[in-house]
């Protein structure tokens, strides 16, 4: 008789670190995203707001265009001013290396996203011609922008300028926008840490704990990230929200989650972690479209997006951002079917939702 096998998923190391270095770039990164994702944390928004349109395309082209140059260097270091320093200490020319071997990283592990290119190529062979950069870029890059994509061009050029560019802009997000949260923040992060280390992990799989921490099944995300990762750290992140963001770099994959605490834990801040747990889920149902596409899912055991639009007649683009943010909360459960995403309503999440109301405002 002919036996199968099936290979068992692997078992990770689970770790939980701080990353304060990665930790402040993820959240600085953020700020690119508040025309994509709703529902993140109140800094990301207020900051977004207050800061000048100079220093907003400031943010977006470094975190597009030059982030490879500190993604090597953002984990060995205890604090944000130390990776500037370090940074700013650098001969200039090393920065255009690091992104080289950034560049090289992407090839080697993520073939299928950089198929969209004809040839593999260094960073430093295509900061040689502005056009070959420029549509590259285009092509490797959610943000599609000739004009983002040649001043990055011009500015690279030189890589002292570069370097003076990295630093001023990071630097003065840092002392003007980030150190006060961060001190604010750094209890309720570390309590995170603390509270799920104490848990066991020792028989999960990275899409269990991934599941245990995040509250969310990541097998999609994870699945083909984890094969050559022994060990998944997750880093709990200040502004992330409902979302999380994963980080593949040399074998180490990190998982950023909103921090947290595990479910039936105790906390000395309980009231922050319930508040802000509150303002993420209730935030989420504070937009008239999303309560529409709740309200069509109570009608439908299941709809499909396209469906979705359809009814509600409004893009794609729209539809997509409202559906991330109810699908990151909780409150739907999206599965794919063909090619279709299709998206059910979790009415487990909306009870709980309620229950926590509840039981937030009458504590005594």
């Amino acid at each position: 008789m002919d036996n199968d096998f099936v290979l068992a998923p692997a078992l990770v190391n689970v770790r939980f670190d701080l990353q304060p270095a990665a930790n402040a770039l993820q959240s600085l990164r953020l700020l690119n995203d508040l025309e994509r994702l709703s529902g993140m944390h109140d800094w990301v928004t207020r900051t977004g707001t207050a800061l000048s349109p100079e220093r907003l395309y400031k943010n977006k082209l470094i975190f597009s265009a030059f982030e490879p140059a500190l993604c090597i260097m953002e984990h060995r270091h205890d604090n944000f001013p130390a990776l500037l320093d370090f940074v700013e200490r650098q001969k200039p020319e090393s920065l255009i290396t690091a992104m080289d071997e950034e560049l090289d990283y992407m090839f080697t592990h993520y073939p299928e996203h950089m198929a969209r290119v004809d040839k593999r190529v260094t960073m430093t062979e295509l900061l040689r011609d502005r056009g070959q950069y420029i549509d590259f870029m285009n092509k490797i890059e959610d943000c599609t922008s000739d004009v983002m994509w040649g001043d990055a061009f011009d500015i690279a050029q030189n890589p002292a300028d570069m370097q003076r560019y990295l630093v001023e802009h990071l630097r003065y997000m840092w002392d003007n926008h980030l150190r006060a949260e961060w001190e604010h923040q750094l209890p309720m992060l570390n309590e995170s840490i603390s509270a799920f280390s104490r848990l066991d992990f020792s028989d999960k799989t990275a899409i269990e704990a991934a599941r245990i921490v995040t509250n969310r099944d990541m097998r999609d995300l994870l699945e083909k990230k984890i094969v050559t990762s022994e060990t998944v750290t997750f880093v709990p992140s200040l502004h992330l929200g409902p979302y999380v963001s994963v980080h593949s770099e040399a074998g180490a994959l990190s998982i950023f989650f909103g921090a947290r605490l595990p479910r039936g834990a105790q906390s000395t801040a309980i009231s922050e972690f319930s508040r802000a747990e509150l303002l993420m889920r209730l935030n989420a149902l504070a937009d008239d479209t999303r309560l529409q596409i709740l309200e069509l899912l109570t009608q439908n055991d299941e709809m499909c997006a396209q469906d979705i639009i359809e009814r509600l007649d409004v893009s794609q683009s729209t539809i997509s951002r409202h559906l991330s943010q109810l699908r990151a909360t909780g409150y739907i459960i999206e599965r794919r079917r063909e090619v279709s995403k299709c998206y059910s309503l979790n009415t487990d999440r909306v009870v709980d939702t309620l229950r926590a109301l509840t039981n937030f405002l009458s504590r005594q």
